[in-house]
């Protein structure tokens, strides 16, 4: 009747003998595109939605607070600054509104160039002109 099966054994009455291993390598021709597909989405979500916090200024903070009072025409006269440990990182009015500077993990700083650019060409050209 039971074939003297163990409830524990590796075969399974269900695939007719066919061992789970056998199963799992025979399909994984489906299975390890879509894991891949699955680890590219979060890597992409993670790196465009991911934010940390982004330091300001006290001043900056006091500004921002001065733009919100004005846009919203919010009658609160006190605001209080946000910290992440010793940095401010926003602010929050009395009137509860709360507002947190954060920019996304892959940010970089932006580019600042210092006077005009001048190209290799440009450096060699005159280079032979005082020759």
């Amino acid at each position: 009747m039971f074939e003297n099966r163990h409830i524990v054994s590796v075969q399974n009455i269900n695939t007719d003998g066919e061992n789970m291993l056998e199963m799992l390598t025979s399909n994984l021709w489906i299975i390890m595109p879509s894991l891949w597909a699955c680890f590219t989405m979060y890597l992409a979500w993670y790196f465009t939605k991911v934010k940390r916090y982004s330091p300001i200024t006290p001043t900056e903070a006091r500004q921002l607070w001065t733009i919100h009072r004005h846009d919203t025409r919010c009658n609160g006269r006190k605001w209080r600054q946000v910290k992440n440990g010793k940095q401010t990182v926003g602010f929050e009015c009395e009137c509860g509104y709360k507002h947190v500077q954060k920019k996304p993990i892959m940010a970089h700083a932006p580019v600042t160039l210092n006077g005009p650019e001048v190209s290799a060409f440009d450096k060699l050209h005159t280079s032979h002109k005082s020759t």
